[in-house]
């Protein structure tokens, strides 16, 4: 059985996140609220798209269509527009000209992402180093204490006034001068008014005086730094999460999601806070028209649910495609993130003698010991016919991974050398259609790159580790030599696997077509020269290991078909085949044609309409 208490990213820390206790008759209710005022969810239209840039099949991108039509929610076909129009015919649909390069392309697919605990910080204070998609190179303790007096003045002026000003993103790490944050900054700021803020690492949390008294702590913890299970003694005093804020914060998450292309956001760790309570929430949401985004979902097993998952649910990988949520896979997470001092390194962090997390050694850590142990888990979840996904940053996290799916699920095909006819080669692993995927996979050597292919084990990159926080490992935390082994696309695709690129929201921001961007260019962004109102120079920064840059054929797959794929969801999403669902997005640009160096400015074309399952559920303007 999994451990009680592990350390994994930001979105995967209970112990940090706020108190919610879901209520099933009040939730219910509050849907039945929502019903009546927004009506039953849209009717699936039918529709002739014609014109512009169709690319309905990411697997051949370099094929495009005159048209394509869609009714009852699914693709009926796609080629020529006189053969679009009389397959079409019978449905009396709506003919929709494209102009110019605007392009159609299948909805984009956030293959890890956190929606529930991103809904439940949803109204707290940004305090993270990004400008909306792209890295603030200003950012440093300045500009948190800008926004966190702005945060308590709002608090103080509220009627009636609020008694917490309650934030999240704080990332030393990317500060242009790494500054550690207490009580004693805080109360300077906030003498008078709560103050909780969470770190990006989600594993230490910062916290004033008049919020230590509160809980009763402030004789135990003066400094105001506590590490999670201290925390946990906070969120007791803390405002809890009511039904409709939560609903809320979904809302404005699928909001941004439909803004920027996604169709479909996989759930990362359903049940981390309420256990099966949150597979019934989302079930009923998706019954709903609040819920604009199809969604999957890996449950949540380093806790006592485990088994309750294990013994009572199935993985749904047959369902039909009307279904807007259902549960796919099961989550373990084997050790920390990278930034966040907290994955677990084969050697120790450069930054350790400078920087720690309490509780942590220099090499960070690991959830599972031995490892064994989480061989054992992994053989039951397994067993019970369950994809596994298994969250691992550090080199040696990922080397105890694999040799714990090795030991979990049998002999791993043989090594064989380069050349080796076809038909010679090994067969695929008996449990290859499980696609067992391991999250992150931020540092990978060569042999584990191997081992994956071989084992049928495919990554799933946190492509902003390179982006967002490359210079400062390269210079800080792992060094140059380290570096190079960060998200190495290229090679992924080169040994055969499928990738996918995902943003594992709130940790960085919702964003398919900044991925791609970011793997494209591969552009540490804190090099990047900005003009003087702050904003990036196109094109200009340094690129982190150029040999493992993608085309931006391949970076669409890793966002679209191959993402489906890896969620299972491939049979009816990913691709506009005739047969598949409706869910497509539009753009005002083709990014399979952007020359800009480094894909610069990619991430900014602007989505015009999104659709899921045949209905429009994004206007831009509107």
């Amino acid at each position: 059985m999994s451990d009680t208490v592990s350390f994994g990213c930001a979105c995967c820390s209970p112990r940090m996140l706020p108190a919610y206790r879901h209520d099933h008759d009040a939730w219910n209710d509050l849907l039945a609220d929502v019903a009546q005022q927004e009506g039953p969810r849209g009717p699936a239209q039918a529709v002739i798209f014609h014109g512009g840039h169709i690319h309905p099949d990411p697997e051949h991108p370099e094929e495009t269509v005159e048209a394509i039509g869609i009714a009852g929610g699914e693709v009926v076909a796609s080629g020529r527009l006189h053969h679009v129009r009389k397959a079409m015919a019978k449905f009396d649909p709506l003919e929709r000209p494209l102009k110019g390069d605007q392009t159609l392309l299948p909805g984009l697919v956030e293959p890890h992402a956190h929606t529930l605990t991103s809904a439940l910080i949803a109204d707290w204070v940004d305090l993270s180093p990004f400008d909306g998609q792209y890295l603030d190179t200003r950012y440093d303790i300045d500009a948190i204490e800008t926004r966190l007096r702005a945060a308590v003045k709002a608090a103080k002026d509220a009627q009636p006034p609020q008694p917490w000003v309650l934030g999240f993103g704080v990332d030393p790490s990317l500060m242009a001068v790494w500054t550690d944050i207490d009580a004693k900054f805080l109360d300077r700021i906030a003498p008078d008014v709560k103050v909780f803020l969470l770190n990006a690492s989600g594993h230490i949390s910062y916290v004033n005086t008049p919020a230590l008294k509160a809980a009763k702590l402030d004789q135990q913890f003066p400094a105001g730094v506590l590490t999670e299970t201290q925390s946990a003694m906070m969120l007791g005093a803390m405002p809890p999460v009511t039904p409709d804020r939560l609903l809320a914060g979904l809302q404005k998450v699928f909001r941004q999601a439909n803004e920027r292309g996604i169709t479909t956001v996989f759930e990362a760790s359903v049940g981390l806070m309420n256990g099966p309570k949150e597979v019934t929430l989302l079930k009923a949401l998706a019954a709903t028209s609040a819920m604009t985004v199809r969604m999957g979902g890996a449950l949540y097993g380093n806790n006592n649910d485990l088994m309750t998952w294990v013994n009572f649910y199935e993985p749904e990988l047959a369902s039909g495609g009307n279904a807007l949520f259902t549960v796919r896979a099961m989550k373990l997470i084997a050790d920390g993130s990278n930034q966040g001092l907290t994955g677990f390194q084969s050697r120790p962090y450069r930054c350790c003698d400078e920087h720690s997390v309490p509780g942590v050694g220099p090499w960070g850590l690991f959830n599972y010991d031995p490892v064994r142990k989480l061989a054992d888990t992994m053989a039951m979840v397994a067993a019970a016919g369950w994809p596994i996904l298994t969250h691992a940053n550090g080199d040696e996290a990922i080397t105890n991974v694999l040799a714990a799916y090795q030991l979990a699920l049998s002999e791993v095909p043989a090594l064989v050398p380069p050349g080796t006819p076809r038909a010679s080669l090994p067969a695929t692993p008996a449990w290859a259609d499980k696609r067992h995927r391991i999250e992150h996979a931020s540092l990978l050597h060569d042999d584990a790159i191997g081992l994956m292919a071989r084992m049928a084990v495919s990554p799933s990159f946190l492509i902003g580790h390179v982006g967002y926080w490359g210079q400062a490992f390269r210079t800080t935390i792992l060094g140059k030599k380290r570096t190079q082994l960060l998200d190495r696309c290229a090679s992924a695709l080169e040994a055969g696997l499928r990738i996918s690129l995902h943003s594992d929201h709130f940790v960085t921001p919702l964003g398919p077509l900044r991925c791609m961007e970011q793997s494209i260019g591969r552009v540490m962004e804190a090099t990047v020269k900005a003009t003087e109102k702050g904003a990036p120079a196109g094109g200009s920064g340094k690129v982190l290991n150029p040999e493992e840059c993608l085309t931006p054929q391949q970076a669409l797959r890793a966002v679209t078909i191959d993402a489906a794929w890896q969620c299972h969801l491939d049979h009816q999403i990913g691709s506009l085949l005739p047969g598949k669902q409706a869910d497509l997005v539009i753009l005002a640009d083709n990014p399979l044609q952007w020359s800009a160096p480094h894909a610069a400015g990619l991430r900014d074309i602007a989505v015009l309409e999104t659709w899921v399952n045949g209905s429009r559920v994004f206007v831009a303007g509107q």
